[in-house]
């Protein structure tokens, strides 16, 4: 079995992989910035992803349970629901340091922890291969992501003695406890008739396509974006 870096843990997505598919793995490592990981199967590690300093706790901590890491999600990410004329610098700033500079410097604090075959995914959005009103930051720093992807699997394939994918998916909107009341208003089914296939997506459904992005199923697909929208970025 391997070992499983997430970043994110306490995000909905996060803790609907761990109780679909956190049985797979021996080691479940879950990063945040606040709180108690509500799923206590996981190693906990709470540090402000936002400070290049502090990033180097991941590997400290990792290192106390084993030698390396075999899969690693990024989860995690803000949306401040901005569009240019209520943008402000620091919601600027903020957003592209949690959705896109973070990824990097983790990527890069435990790259010494990589073993022979890595499988990272990179959670984007729609709202980085579409425009959309209220997400100029969010909407930008997905689109980022989704670049990002595609750059570092031209940079890991130089590295020849280790096997490393990387792939991004992104979801459209997506139901919970949370935002379900909100998508029954007219908004939410302003939003549902602009998807051709009248449904939104279900947190399981996007647990699954990160499953195979991380199996060996899906080892062909590097730098690769897959859309889990039910068809909304195709119109």
């Amino acid at each position: 079995m391997s070992n499983i870096l997430i970043i994110g843990a306490n995000s909905q997505l996060a803790q609907n992989f761990i109780n679909e598919h956190g049985k797979e793995y021996s080691n479940i490592f879950g990063v945040d910035v606040q709180g108690e990981a509500s799923i206590q199967k996981i190693h906990y590690i709470q540090i402000d992803i936002m400070k290049i300093e502090e990033m180097n706790k991941i590997s400290q901590y990792i290192k106390r349970y084993t030698e390396h890491i075999d899969n690693v999600i990024f989860f995690s990410a803000v949306n401040f629901m901005n569009d240019f004329y209520t943008l402000n610098e620091n919601d600027w700033e903020v957003s592209l340091k949690v959705n896109i500079t973070s990824i990097l410097f983790i990527l890069k604090e435990i790259y010494q922890l990589f073993s022979n075959k890595v499988a990272i995914v990179l959670v984007a959005s729609q709202n980085g291969i579409v425009g959309h009103e209220k997400r100029i930051d969010y909407g930008v720093s997905k689109a980022a992501l989704i670049h990002l992807t595609k750059q570092l699997s031209v940079d890991f394939s130089q590295d020849i003695s280790k096997d490393i994918r990387v792939n991004a998916v992104s979801p459209s909107y997506i139901v919970s406890e949370r935002n379900k009341e909100f998508l029954r208003t007219w908004y939410g089914k302003k939003l549902l008739n602009r998807i051709p296939y009248k449904k939104f997506v279900e947190a399981t459904d996007v647990s699954a396509v990160i499953r195979f992005l991380l199996s060996e199923e899906s080892k062909a697909v590097r730098g690769h974006n897959l859309v889990v929208d039910y068809g909304y970025t195709i119109v």
